[in-house]
């Protein structure tokens, strides 16, 4: 019998390929921009999204004092990186929040599920409360679940955009406590293929973590996950212990 009631998923290449979601929304945006696409300028800009984004989940990254609701906040957020992104086009911030508009809207187009990612969920959602944590905008994140058919197991999907902070902060998941079924921590576990925001988070959350690792990396000695697995379809065995 499993000790679990709650398990939260993250969404991003653990439960649905990222990299097909945002190729497709980055080559919409590029067309939009007059510009032509590239796998080249494709890489450069996961890379620079990526660590613009772990930059902001560090604490790292200073938000003008103007900038005062949690609305304004997301807001500035999304825009201000395709500012950075595409300086040599001296991108206003109004075209900026219109980009990021098109962009969020994009990611919910082309949506592959991580091998047995359906499977999973259709196993475990009558036994556990099945929960989404993603660092994505939200309605992206709901269009990608029911674009891939997976919305009907979940029981609530928390997205840093309401929150307004993200994994791995702590805020995040005091939110996450606040909005869960089952309240004991004990009895919650966070599957990410994510160190530094799932397994880093749940470390420094109290919440057991399970690390998605497809690839077979080595782990870092600062990480420390409760388990690990290689493919989606291990789960359902290595909680039922």
């Amino acid at each position: 019998m499993s000790k679990y009631e709650t398990l939260i998923f993250d969404l991003d290449d653990t439960l649905i390929d990222n990299n097909q979601s945002i190729k497709y929304a980055f080559t919409i945006m590029i067309h939009e921009l007059g510009l032509e696409y590239s796998d080249d300028l494709f890489s450069r800009w996961k890379t620079f999204d990526t660590s613009y984004w772990h930059t902001w989940e560090s604490g790292k990254m200073v938000i003008p004092d103007f900038i005062k609701t949690l609305e304004d906040k997301i807001t500035y957020l999304r825009a201000n990186r395709f500012i950075l992104f595409f300086q040599k086009l001296e991108i206003n911030f109004s075209e900026a929040v219109s980009l990021n508009d098109l962009y969020c809207s994009m990611l919910g187009v082309n949506v592959v599920e991580v091998p047995g990612a359906s499977q999973l969920l259709q196993d475990l959602y009558h036994d556990y409360e099945v929960v989404i944590a993603t660092n994505g905008p939200l309605d992206a994140a709901r269009k990608k679940l029911e674009k891939a058919q997976l919305d009907s197991f979940i029981s609530e999907v928390i997205s840093s955009e309401e929150v307004g902070f993200s994994k791995p902060m702590p805020e995040f998941f005091h939110f996450l406590y606040q909005t869960v079924e089952n309240q004991d921590k004990n009895k919650m576990l966070l599957v990410g293929d994510s160190l530094t925001t799932d397994i880093l988070g749940g470390m420094n959350n109290g919440i057991d973590t399970c690390w998605l690792n497809p690839n077979e990396q080595l782990l870092p000695k600062e990480y420390q996950p409760t388990m690990t697995i290689n493919q989606l379809l291990q789960l359902k065995k290595k909680i039922s212990k």
